[in-house]
């Protein structure tokens, strides 16, 4: 069944999209370029138009990729303007799923017998769903006998001894000065033999 999705209402219930990003269409489109990639559906989605400065995402109002339209509403219109002309020409309204989250245009479309009407936040869960990897499978494991066949096989390594403990500061310190004076005596030694 195709998808007819209120763009700016989904962006709003997707974790990691904010309204207040100017990437925010290109981003919601980047994902469901991806999730129409996995899934094969028909995707329509429609957007407010953009500030009158900025021009659209494509320079255009609409756009097409395979099984994914985007369409910007025309200046001075809405996306649920677009979203209600979408649903009223509609030819198969029975296979038609629409996700909006605006009470106004899902009563509208159920008015228009449209009989699939989800929730932003559905789809957003359908997103996750759709895009949640697969647990990789589980490492089988080996039993006693084979563990004791490769052991013999690949001995482990003797374990080498611990190193020596670090000798204290204060006790080389000490040795460092006895060594000093017994080599200042050593060497005073000579000189009093010389002078006797």
């Amino acid at each position: 069944m195709p998808l007819l999705i209120d763009g700016h209402n989904l962006i709003g219930k997707l974790p990691g999209l904010s309204l207040a990003d100017p990437d925010d269409e290109a981003r919601l489109v980047a994902l469901l370029r991806a999730y129409v990639a996995r899934t094969g559906r028909q995707v329509v989605v429609v957007f407010d138009p953009g500030d009158a400065a900025t021009p659209s995402l494509w320079g255009e109002n609409r756009h097409r990729e395979g099984k994914l339209e985007v369409i910007f509403a025309p200046a001075g219109r809405k996306a649920d303007d677009v979203l209600r002309e979408r649903i009223a020409h509609a030819r198969d309204k029975q296979g038609l799923i629409l996700i909006t989250s605006d009470s106004a245009v899902a009563h509208f479309a159920r008015q228009c017998g449209l009989q699939h009407v989800r929730s932003a936040e559905w789809f957003a869960d359908e997103l996750r769903r759709a895009f949640a990897t697969t647990q990789p499978p589980k490492p089988e494991t080996l039993s006693k006998h084979e563990v004791e066949a490769w052991l013999t096989l690949f001995p482990e390594p003797p374990t080498p001894p611990p190193p020596p403990p670090k000798p204290d500061p204060q006790l080389l310190k000490r040795q460092r000065r006895l060594e000093q004076l017994r080599r200042q005596v050593a060497n005073q030694q000579p000189l009093r033999r010389a002078q006797e």
